[in-house]
């Protein structure tokens, strides 16, 4: 089970692990995208300063979330944007719209985590059940 910020970090042989969860689709991509920034900026405080749409389609729940999480990586390499609010209106196990809000990385007040290289089909899984949804991600650090 995860915990209160709907994401728990997991040991995995040379990656990272993280476990997901949400009541909802849009709460466990929200959450997912969470634990993503946690592993690049650690704690840092992120104002929601800059406003990104979004959009994404996929052939399965599976693909839809490696999509979204690989989105806010390129995000992060090629701006160094840092989400800080998710409102993902739209979220079905094919298609995602929404926006981000967030600001760029600056170095005077955010801090470096772990260097993700990308996110792995190893063990990757999305599940519903309880109620709620689970996923299982494996990033490349």
């Amino acid at each position: 089970m995860t915990d209160d910020t709907g994401y728990e970090f997991f040991e995995h042989t040379a990656d990272v692990g993280m476990r997901a969860s949400g009541g909802s689709l849009a709460e466990l991509f929200a959450h997912a995208a969470r634990g993503l920034v946690a592993l690049v900026a650690e704690d840092s405080a992120i104002r929601p300063a800059e406003t990104r749409a979004v959009r994404l389609r996929a052939a399965s729940v599976e693909a839809l979330l490696r999509a979204w999480l690989s989105e806010l990586l390129m995000w992060f390499d090629t701006d160094r944007f840092l989400p800080a609010e998710y409102a993902l209106g739209a979220v079905s196990a094919t298609a995602l719209e929404g926006e981000v809000r967030g600001e760029r990385f600056d170095p005077a007040r955010h801090t470096y985590g772990t260097e993700v290289k990308g996110v792995t089909r190893h063990q990757f899984r999305v599940e519903q059940r309880d109620g709620g949804w689970t996923a299982n991600v494996i990033f490349d650090v």
